[in-house]
């Protein structure tokens, strides 16, 4: 089942007015809908068109241990990777990279 076809089913989530309600219903519905923890949404340009989506908790990072081998691995990157693939299924740009995480010996996942 395609993912964005799964959220509007399930989640009673009202219409999106603008790129602002998109990002917090993304961050707080979306997310804790399928990962089963918010997100923040967070450093927002000038131009209102790109922001940050900070986790406080990460279940990827959590349940995750990698190899000293593969240090240089993003793991979380997948989340990167279904919100790309969610939002081409609705044809919508994205462009996105985890800037650090706990895997990594930074915060946030």
């Amino acid at each position: 089942m395609r993912l964005v076809d799964d959220f509007l089913a399930k989640s009673n989530a009202p219409p999106c007015a603008s790129f602002a309600d998109t990002a917090d219903i993304v961050a707080k519905v979306a997310f804790k809908m399928f990962l089963g923890v918010p997100a923040l949404v967070g450093s927002w340009s000038s131009d209102r068109r790109t922001f940050s989506l900070v986790f406080t908790d990460n279940p990827l990072a959590e349940f995750t241990e990698l190899p000293e081998k593969w240090g240089g691995v993003w793991y979380s990157n997948v989340l990167c990777g279904v919100i790309k693939g969610a939002l081409e299924m609705v044809r919508a740009d994205h462009r996105g990279a985890m800037r650090e995480g706990a895997l990594l010996g930074g915060g946030g996942g």
